[in-house]
């Protein structure tokens, strides 16, 4: 009969666990630019700026975090239109769900002249990630250069089924 009161306990404590992970946050600056944190939204009359936030998640979402590493190390992509490896870049770059820029060197001097004397070529593409540079595209590379950056692991495939039948 000693297991009951530790199933009720187990039971509640989901209860809480689920109903914390559904909370909002609120974050008000009035006028006077006071900050207050709520678990409600304001008044619409006060004039009040609000963020709202979700509390209690399981996890951020991988978008999230990558979102947070670009603001410390942005990615940029330096490529023309017509190149095979500025293609692949940009693909791993979206598979990855890495938020990055795209300058085009083909058509503007000016742009060209600044990649010259900062990276001292216009071989491309090239891909800075904050301030380390990549002259060229090698997958496993730049893999490891965003790994490095914090940049979210790509998902693992699902294992393909076996197709044999037992």
């Amino acid at each position: 009969m000693r297991s009951t009161p530790v199933l009720l306990l187990a039971v509640l404590g989901m209860l809480f666990t689920a109903a914390a992970a559904g909370a909002k946050l609120y974050k008000w600056v009035d006028k006077d630019g006071n900050v207050s944190y709520h678990d409600r939204p304001p008044p619409a009359e006060g004039g009040y700026k609000v963020e709202e936030r979700d509390i209690g998640a399981a996890e951020k979402t991988k978008a999230d975090g990558a979102e947070e590493i670009a603001a410390k190390s942005p990615v940029v992509l330096y490529s023309i239109p017509v190149c095979g490896s500025c293609d692949l870049a940009r693909t791993y770059l979206q598979k990855r769900k890495v938020p990055f820029s795209e300058v085009n060197l083909e058509s503007d001097p000016k742009v060209q002249e600044t990649a010259r004397k900062k990276f001292g070529s216009l071989s491309v593409p090239i891909i800075t990630i904050g301030e380390k540079v990549m002259k060229g595209y090698l997958e496993s590379l730049l893999e490891g250069e965003l790994d490095q950056a914090g940049y979210p692991k790509p998902e693992a495939a699902p294992p393909a089924a076996s197709s044999e039948a037992k």
